[in-house]
């Protein structure tokens, strides 16, 4: 079985992906704060031995703090936000600056954990298949 997944934020129908430098996240964080996104997160699972491929998506509202412009320098500093789709990883400092979500939790780290069990059932699997 072969997994992929990425993840998109939208914000005021924008699209946002990974921000190219530290500038681009420090205005986009400028963008995000106190704002309401959506962050779809694509997931493919294709099974070889079946020739069998599911694709599906899940989306999870996020909610910004109101983090003022020295938080923002001090996050973008740590890079951490370059590294991640919406420009935050909420497993990380990133997630001093979430107010809440809405959905699915592991959605916002890149896997849908529900999304992934029901895919493999789709495929005829229990999950304790695979342990």
């Amino acid at each position: 079985m072969i997994l992929g997944c990425d993840s998109v934020l939208v914000i005021e129908d924008q699209i946002y992906g990974k921000p190219a430098d530290r500038q681009e996240a420090s205005s986009r964080w400028k963008k995000m704060r106190g704002q309401v996104g959506q962050l779809y997160t694509g997931h493919a699972l294709i099974d070889l031995s079946q020739n069998k491929t599911i694709v599906l998506c899940r989306m999870t509202q996020v909610h910004f703090s109101l983090v003022n412009d020295q938080e923002i320098e001090a996050y973008v500093a740590t890079e951490e936000p370059l590294k991640s789709a919406g420009c935050f990883a909420i497993e990380g400092k990133g997630g001093l600056f979430i107010e809440k979500i809405e959905g699915c939790h592991t959605n916002v780290i890149g896997l849908s954990l529900p999304l992934f069990r029901a895919m493999l059932n789709n495929l005829g699997y229990q999950i304790s298949n695979f342990w």
